[in-house]
């Protein structure tokens, strides 16, 4: 677990990166998606400076832990590093990285599910090369109501930095008797209905005006 802890506060220390936060609720088990996003040139460089600083053989502890899954993830500019894995409700509040961003982390999931944090994202002090951190909640539930910056769907999203961090608690409540059902996006058939009336709009003008000239 220190280990762990030390690897994420390592490449956290790059310049530049940004970190997501994806947290996904289910009835029984809480997924956990931390991706840390660089420069492709800075993931080598952060391997060997936990080599370096830490004297461990990242591969030979990783592949002895059922904790966090590492992968690394790589496009033409950037790379990134993605760890998850699948925590109980137990382990999630005893064991969970973003619990140890709060001084006060509160889960409970009796008959509802709720969290609640204290206000500093503690992680921004602890990681200040971190320019942008983003928390991501989705659940199979109904969301009933939280302090989300931003809604998709159902998963609500904060986005934290140097400016906001001192005051970006997290409260969010999940209603358990109530499953999401995601809601169809009628937009495009609004639209096409638009353009149907204004082409039937049109027709009429059209076929008015012909007569009236016939006259």
């Amino acid at each position: 677990m220190k280990k762990l802890i030390f690897l994420i506060t390592t490449i956290f220390l790059l310049t530049g990166c940004s970190a997501t936060y994806e947290i996904n609720i289910t009835k029984d088990k809480i997924d956990d998606k931390i991706t840390i996003m660089t420069e492709s040139k800075n993931v080598a460089t952060a391997r060997q400076e936990t080599i370096d600083q830490f004297g461990l053989k990242i591969g030979e502890w990783e592949n002895g832990h059922d904790f966090y899954k590492r992968e690394i993830v790589t496009t033409d500019t950037t790379s990134a590093y993605q760890y998850t894995y699948s925590f109980d409700y137990v382990e999630y509040d005893a064991m969970s990285q973003i619990r140890k961003c709060y001084e006060n982390f509160n889960l409970k999931y009796d008959n509802a599910i709720s969290l609640s944090t204290s206000k500093e994202f503690l992680c921004k002090t602890y990681y200040p090369d971190v320019e942008n951190f983003t928390i991501k909640i989705t659940s199979e539930y109904e969301i009933a109501n939280s302090n989300a910056d931003k809604i998709e769907d159902n998963t609500h999203i904060w986005n934290i930095n140097s400016k906001n961090y001192q005051n970006k608690p997290i409260n969010i409540s999940i209603n358990k008797s109530k499953k999401y059902i995601k809601k169809k996006d009628n937009s495009k058939l609004i639209k096409s209905l638009i353009w149907i009336g204004i082409f039937i709009i049109l027709l009429i003008i059209f076929f008015k005006l012909k007569k009236d000239i016939k006259k």
